[in-house]
């Protein structure tokens, strides 16, 4: 791990005491914004008890950590990014994208987003304008770099919805065979609890051409997905991301992405990969105008109770002595106090 990135983890902030402990981001540019919530965990064993503890996050106005007496809540950064609404069109009012994390033997623990590039590096901001961290993936036998590359940004195409930086899809490996099929393995992120068969993934793929192609060669597979054709006959196109992208229920359990070359084709390539959990969102955030009163009501009178976080969300931890309405449609709103 670089060291920018090992030092989040050096400090935390744990909460023995209550069972909700919150952070108000504070200053967020209301809807359509759209905003990446990175938040950090780095047990160390800190306490010298030597167990993970198990405890629930809960995004959105607020960073709140939820006890279950399961051990004690603790968290070591927490970042918010702005993105432009249009990025991520699967990310909605009603579901969230969760960025998986995977093991992978020579690059330790990390998150599902990967550049192919043959350095270790992570990419991030000022290549990426959104502060997405991008690691390598893994240095698999029989991959290479791509010969001959062009010099130049890559860009992204008018209908863009992913926004992956020209250093990303520049970081590009391929095949020494070009007869191989080239495969991409991932699996269920072990700290998200409650998988199921019926879980989605969101998967997205880039690609782009940056090798300069000889009189007739051309650069053709197919993209497989578990057992489905995410695409038949693709061609990257020079210099200009492409991003292959699916939504699939596919359960809890390894998966692969098999790229497949065509008869006298140059081997296939790719840029970067990103794999999300698509979780959907069972519970609104508290009426804005009602949550502004509470919260000032608690900070005038001094209230203590279980009063933090939002008053009405999580429902098993809504504040006592507030009664609130709940709406399938609709915020939930404080009725009496």
């Amino acid at each position: 791990m670089q060291p920018d990135l090992a030092d989040r983890y050096k400090n935390i902030r744990y909460f023995p005491n209550g069972t909700r402990n919150c952070y108000t981001m504070r200053s967020l540019p209301p809807p359509p914004a759209k905003y990446m919530v990175r938040a950090i965990f780095g047990y160390g064993n800190y306490d010298t008890l030597n167990r993970l503890p198990v405890f629930d996050l809960y995004l959105g106005p607020r960073a709140q950590l939820l006890d279950h007496g399961l051990g004690t809540p603790f968290i070591a950064g927490l970042d918010v990014r702005l993105l432009k609404p249009s990025l991520y069109p699967d990310s909605t009012w009603t579901q969230s994208l969760v960025l998986l994390s995977f093991f992978r033997p020579d690059v330790g623990f990390g998150p599902n987003r990967y550049h192919f590039g043959t350095d270790y590096r992570h990419i991030r901001f000022p290549d990426d304008p959104y502060d997405r961290i991008w690691q390598r993936y893994e240095q698999v036998p029989g991959w290479t770099v791509v010969p001959d590359a062009i010099n130049g940004d890559v860009k992204t195409a008018p209908n863009d919805t992913y926004g992956a930086p020209s250093a990303v899809m520049r970081s590009v490996s391929t095949l020494v065979n070009s007869s191989a099929t080239m495969g991409l393995y991932w699996s269920l992120d072990g700290s998200m609890s409650g998988a199921s068969s019926s879980d989605k993934y969101l998967l997205a793929l880039y690609f782009a051409e940056v090798e300069a192609l000889q009189q007739g060669e051309f650069r053709q597979f197919d993209v497989l997905l578990d057992n489905f054709t995410l695409a038949s006959g693709f061609r990257p196109q020079q210099m200009t991301a492409t991003v292959l992208s699916a939504i699939a229920v596919q359960g809890a359990g390894s998966h692969a992405v098999y790229l497949v070359p065509a008869l006298n084709s140059k081997p296939p390539l790719i840029s970067a990969m990103e794999v999300f959990l698509v979780r959907p969102l069972n519970e609104s955030a508290t009426d804005s105008g009602d949550a502004t009163a509470m919260m000032a009501i608690q900070s005038k009178y001094s209230v203590k109770r279980n009063w933090a976080g939002d008053p009405c969300s999580p429902v098993a931890f809504a504040w006592v002595g507030v009664n609130c309405s709940y709406a399938p449609s609709a915020p939930p709103t404080i009725t009496a106090l």
